[in-house]
């Protein structure tokens, strides 16, 4: 008897071919790998078009998942509790303060400030790569002056740093600092001139590709989240605008922008007189973001502040002044 497999297997390639669909061997990976990597969920493609719900039927990832996983059609952010916080293991055993943490997207240089003195200096930590130990922090001299020096910001690439300083003699303002490779020395820090008013402004944020800066402010009259954009990284920054949706009657500050800034998240004292983390999503820059929700796994440590996520939001180091000042990470 002549087999009939051949011309069963046959035609059901043909309807298969016919239909459009196609068959994707890229496995998932785990939820908590870097964004980018081979064979993670950044990397998850499906080729087939697809009726009704995607996240039911095709990907197999929750709508948070797809957030997590930078899906540039997964719309707001769904907020995913991280796991419990732990002391930053390169100074978790340095006697001085520390707050303000701040990271390049490599992950392989941490910039916070630090007291050893009596006032704070910018300082720096570093490791060779993602899977080795983090070395000796020591004062960046090029950043750091007689004055106060704090909430550093550097960018993704390493090559432009931000931060706040008093050391004109008249408030503290935000200051810039560029150096053409992750191996020169930083330039001496200029005041950020492209926008002026208020007596202070510090805790800047950058949105990845530095075309958006997020920052504190008193210029309003109390401590409130501003914002400001530029078309190219050459052009000045625009006029700052509050973020109305975010901000209080009290103190808003310390904002982190991530997932290509439609992510936020922020110290506020709305709900307590110290600082608690609050996280807020958009679809898109021509959205407001969503109503402020309180992410309640790191207020537990008390007077928790200055958030750095990776531009995922899966990685966190933030601060906390419940003692002695603190840096703290966690993962999702």
């Amino acid at each position: 008897m002549t087999s009939v497999w051949p011309s069963l297997l046959a035609a059901w390639f043909a309807g298969l071919t016919a239909c459009g669909c196609s068959v994707d061997q890229r496995s998932l990976g785990s939820l908590g790998a870097p964004q980018g990597e081979a064979g993670t969920a950044a990397d998850v493609l499906v080729d087939a078009p697809v009726d009704g719900p995607v996240d039911a039927s095709v990907d197999g990832l929750t709508d948070s998942q797809d957030a997590l996983a930078g899906e540039a059609d997964a719309g707001p952010e769904i907020w995913v509790p991280f796991q419990p916080p732990s002391l930053h293991p390169a100074l978790a055993n340095l006697p001085a303060s520390q707050a303000d943490p701040t990271l390049t997207a490599d992950e392989l240089e941490l910039y916070f400030s630090s007291n050893p003195n009596t006032d704070y200096d910018i300082w720096l930590v570093q490791r060779a790569s993602s899977t080795a130990p983090w070395g000796t922090p020591a004062k960046v001299d090029q950043l750091s002056s007689t004055s106060l020096d704090e909430t550093p910001e550097v960018s993704a690439d390493g090559l432009t740093i931000y931060l706040a300083s008093d050391r004109a003699g008249a408030g503290e303002h935000l200051w810039v600092s560029h150096r053409a490779t992750r191996a020169d020395s930083w330039d001496t820090p200029v005041p950020v001139t492209d926008f002026v008013g208020g007596d202070k402004d510090l805790s800047p944020s950058l949105q990845r590709d530095q075309l958006m800066m997020a920052f504190a402010s008193l210029r309003g009259g109390d401590w409130d989240i501003y914002i400001t954009t530029r078309r190219l990284i050459t052009d000045p920054w625009g006029p700052p605008r509050a973020l109305s949706e975010l901000n209080s009657t009290a103190y808003d500050w310390d904002p982190a922008l991530y997932r290509g800034g439609n992510s936020i998240m922020f110290a506020s004292r709305r709900s307590n007189p110290l600082n608690s983390l609050f996280h807020a999503a958009r679809g898109s820059a021509a959205e407001s973001f969503s109503a402020p929700q309180e992410a309640t796994e790191f207020n537990v440590l008390g007077n928790a502040g200055d958030p750095w996520l990776s531009d995922d939001g899966r990685h966190i180091v933030f601060d906390s002044r419940g003692g002695p000042s603190k840096i703290y990470e966690a993962y999702r």
